[in-house]
């Protein structure tokens, strides 16, 4: 059974505030599950109710649980469903604890690449552009004042267990802008009347860059605008008006990081 402590800390984190005050954050659904115990965080608490096991995956996912040494608390579905975040948490929800992470904690050694979040508020948009950034090679990750919390529940499911490996900071333009410049970054910035980046990539590419993604609604804000060296976009041949943050963004990361 659950104890009433830890379903109050479950319902806390749905908060943002509450999860930068507890340090902690909520993973929900098999696979996020999945990522999650196969990588090196720190995991608090395992929630399983009994469709879990309603599944091959389901079975698997849970018998490793059940042979971990995790705290853990069995629920029924209807309790699952009222702790969860998200619409469907398929049986399963844990808790794990939040990694801090700072630039000037990295020091990148030859070619690098950053990708920095300006206001994106979609959390789903989050989550995807990280999880393609993880799978593209891109080294880290930031978002500005005024972006979703990448640690946001649906940020976590979007990034599909990428949010576990790719380092992601939550830092001021300022200190970020500072930064790049020391480490000889070259500061590109998505929009939609910037040079086209071709499909053969972008040659020769920065050797290190940092892609800023902005606001859907609104684009890039004036300081950061400010800063960008070279704006970039995807050329739409066949007629769209646009495309959203998140494929507008990995459409960009694979060009340039294939130049």
């Amino acid at each position: 059974m659950i104890t009433k402590s830890q379903a109050k800390l479950i319902r806390r984190l749905g908060a943002r505030k509450r999860r930068e005050g507890e340090k902690a954050f909520l993973v929900e659904g098999v696979r996020a599950v999945e990522e999650l115990l196969r990588s090196e965080l720190t995991i608090d608490l395992l929630v399983t109710a009994p469709n879990l096991s309603g599944t091959a995956r389901g079975r698997d996912l849970l018998d490793r649980i059940e042979k971990g040494d995790w705290a853990r608390a069995a629920v029924s579905e209807e309790e699952l469903r009222r702790l969860a975040s998200t619409e469907s948490p398929q049986g399963v929800l844990a808790v794990a604890l939040k990694v801090s992470a700072s630039l000037e904690d990295w020091e990148p050694a030859g070619e690098a690449a950053i990708l920095v979040f300006d206001r994106l508020s979609d959390p789903g948009n989050l989550g995807t552009l990280l999880r393609a950034a993880h799978g593209l090679g891109a080294d880290w990750a930031v978002t500005l004042p005024g972006s979703v919390d990448p640690w946001n529940p649906k940020a976590v499911r979007a990034s599909a267990g990428s949010l576990f490996s790719l380092p992601v900071s939550q830092e001021p333009w300022s200190l970020v802008v500072a930064w790049l410049r020391r480490h000889d970054f070259t500061i590109l910035c998505a929009d939609p009347g910037g040079q086209t980046v071709p499909r053969a990539g972008v040659s020769p590419a920065p050797a290190r860059f940092a892609l800023v993604v902005g606001s859907e609604p609104t684009g890039l804000s004036d300081e950061v605008r400010a800063e960008c060296q070279r704006l970039v976009a995807i050329d739409l041949v066949g007629g769209a008006e646009s495309l959203n943050a998140a494929i507008a963004g990995a459409l960009l990361l694979d060009r340039l990081l294939s130049g």
